[in-house]
Order: C-alpha cells, then structure tokens, then sequence
C-alpha cells in the first residue's frame, strides 16, 4: 500500500514537472506577430531599424482612447481591423481607434492578408475600406503554397514617396479600387496606400503588412519604404496588444489554469489515500526467535559450514593456500603479485621450517577428508606463526 502510494505522488509529481518544462515562460519572440517577433513574419526588424537611424519611434499597449491626440500611431496586422474577415465588421467591436482619430490622431493600419480580402472592410463605422487583391497579373503564380511562391518585385510610386521604389515579396495585396480615399502609392498602377480624413485626423490603410515583414526587409527597397512612410506621416509609435513578452509564470501558477490540474489533484489524491491506508495496516512480523547482531566469528563459522558441506576438501585447501600466501606477502611486505614459489624459495632459507610444510604450501597436497584438511590447515598456520617470528 504504501508503495502504490509513493508511486501515485511520483507520478503526480512528474505531471508537474512535465508541465512546468513544457509550457513556455516567455512569449516565443522568433513566433511574435508583432514588432517583438524575430521570425520571418515578424516585424522586429523595421522597429531596430527605424531606432538606429535615430527615430525616436516607441511601443505603446494604451488603448487608443488614452492615445496623444496628436501622435502617429502604426498597427500592425491590428487585430479585428476588418471584422470577422467577410466584410463585415463585428457588433459592438472591431478597432476601436474612431474616437481618438477624429480628435486629431493619425492611424496608420497595415492590414493582414485574409482580412476583407476581395470585399470591402468596413475599419471604422462609416468608413471602409475597398476590396484587396493580389497585384501580381493572373496566373503568373504557380498553383503552390504561399510561403513556396517565388519572390517577385513590385515597382512603387507615389506623392508619399521622394522617388519610385521597388519591393520584393512573394505576394502583394493592393486595394482593387481607391473609392473616396487619397492614393498616396501605387504598384503596379494599383492602389497600395490610401489616406482620407476622419475628424481633426486621419486613416492610413496599407493594403498588405508584408512590406514590413523581417523576411524581405533586407530587400530591395523596402528598408527605404518604410523610411518614406515615417516621413510621410510622421514617427509613429507602434501599437502592442499584447504588450510584448509575458512575464514569467510559474509552472504551479499555469497549472491552475490547466486542464492537467484535474488529472494531477487525482494522483495527489490517490498518493494521499494509499498511504494513509497503508499506515492502518501493522507492519508484517517474521516468526521465529530473535537472533542476535553476527559477528565476526559467527561469520567465520558461518563460512566453515558453507565449506564443510560441499565436501570438496582440496579446493578449501588449495583457497587456504591462497589465503596463506596473501598474509606471507603482507608480512615481508611484498606486491600482491609475488608468486608462492619465490614465497617457498625466501621461506626455505629459515632452517626452522620443515621442508614437508614448505612442499605443502608451494605444491599443495591431496586430502582424503576432512582430518587431512584439518591438519594441512594447522601446518599452513604454523608455518604462517614461525615465519613471522
């Protein structure tokens, strides 16, 4: 019982430990859609550009309400920008930068791929944005992935522009139509960014986020481009939903919020349960009498027996030999490894010593039973005593 319940917490504890190594403390920033993300469709690296050319361009996660009335503010793939991506925005939600744009703020929106895509997108009550299509002419794209497409480049033109740019990137939304918007830049003679007044402000809608993406920044111009664009409409702070990385969280803390907690409170609770049913149970008692701790002698007898009862008397005594010949090299303080016949050549030098005891050491001798064994045993230690004297 109390083994099954030690087992049970084991687990339990494991399932903790899973889950703290599993779930990730930080944000991964190489994942992060945003200005923190350093993977491919990431925008990190606009954001470390636009700081070493000595923009003094920020991070804010306000909501927009609490926005400067006069600032420039960039949203990135803005989260519900175009409702629920069918040309419909959201009962009582989607981008919530009306108030502060008609009180002087300039919005500027790159819109993420999907949103509103081939229909309008209605951003703000009221204002809506044209229908989105790629600017590259019809099947000029092979029928595959868009992350397997090839790269292409798109020459750009404008009065928000100092001169004509060229972009490279897989695939660029344009706005099919300008409708009442400002054109302020084209590719390919379709509208990419489009501008209109809303209130003291105004709304700035970038057709496809790509531009900024950390994969083709390093391309052609587009490094360039987003320059123009902060000259255009201001150094912009960049809007954070998620504020950047989250702050460390414990793996105790995410359990409490995970489904697993259910399944870890179960084998805590079992763990529990067998052990305190197995401390109710008495532990087993042996029968028999009680012995007392062995000693060195009991261990000595013990061992006799063991040899006694195999009967192989010249084995024991050719391991007595064995034994005789370590406690010989001990006593003249030779290597382990000394042979028995320099032992015998040093041992027959002593006239003391009877050269039968010595034949029975170096050579070893037949015994018929345990008498003979006995004996040869009492003449091994014999020769073991005078030797050492």
């Amino acid at each position: 019982m109390r083994r099954s319940g030690l087992i049970a917490l084991a687990a339990a504890s494991a399932l903790l430990v899973l889950v703290g190594l599993l779930y990730p403390d930080e944000k991964r920033p190489e994942l992060s859609l945003d200005t923190f993300g350093t993977g491919p469709w990431g925008y990190r690296a606009v954001f470390d550009l636009l700081t070493e050319l000595g923009f003094p361009v920020a991070r804010t996660a306000v909501p927009p309400d609490d926005l400067a009335p006069d600032a420039t503010v960039w949203w990135i793939e803005p989260a519900r920008s175009c409702g629920a991506g069918d040309g419909q925005p959201v009962p009582g939600g989607g981008w919530r930068g009306g108030p502060w744009v008609r009180a002087g703020g300039t919005a500027v929106l790159f819109l993420p791929a999907g949103a509103g895509e081939n229909a309008r997108c209605e951003v703000l009550e009221g204002v809506v944005v044209p229908p989105r299509a790629d600017a590259a002419p019809a099947g000029t794209h092979p029928s595959r992935g868009w992350r397997q497409r090839p790269a292409r480049a798109y020459e750009l033109t404008g009065d928000a522009l100092p001169r004509a740019r060229t972009i490279e990137t897989a695939s660029l939304l344009t706005f099919t139509e300008a409708g009442d918007w400002r054109v302020r830049v084209v590719a390919r003679e379709h509208p990419l960014v489009l501008e209109r007044p809303f209130g003291a402000g105004r709304i700035v809608a970038v057709a496809d986020a790509a531009v900024l993406r950390n994969e083709w920044l390093d391309h052609r111009d587009a490094a360039p481009l987003a320059v123009d664009l902060v000259q255009a409409f201001g150094v912009p702070q960049f809007h954070e939903s998620g504020d950047g990385p989250r702050a460390p969280r414990s793996a105790a803390a995410y359990l409490a919020t995970s489904p697993a907690l259910l399944v870890f409170f179960g084998l805590a609770l079992t763990g529990v349960l067998f052990t305190w049913q197995g401390s109710l149970v008495p532990p087993r008692a042996l029968p028999g009498a009680e012995t007392a701790t062995p000693g060195l002698d009991a261990f000595v007898d013990s061992l006799a027996t063991l040899y006694a009862g195999t009967r192989d008397h010249a084995r024991v005594l050719e391991r007595y030999r064995e034994l005789t010949a370590a406690r010989l090299r001990r006593h003249f303080g030779l290597p382990p490894e000394t042979p028995v016949a320099v032992l015998a050549e040093r041992l027959g030098r002593d006239r003391r010593l009877a050269p039968s005891t010595l034949r029975l050491f170096a050579e070893g001798a037949p015994v018929a039973g345990e008498r003979a064994l006995r004996a040869a045993v009492r003449a091994l230690d014999a020769l073991v005593r005078e030797a050492s004297t």
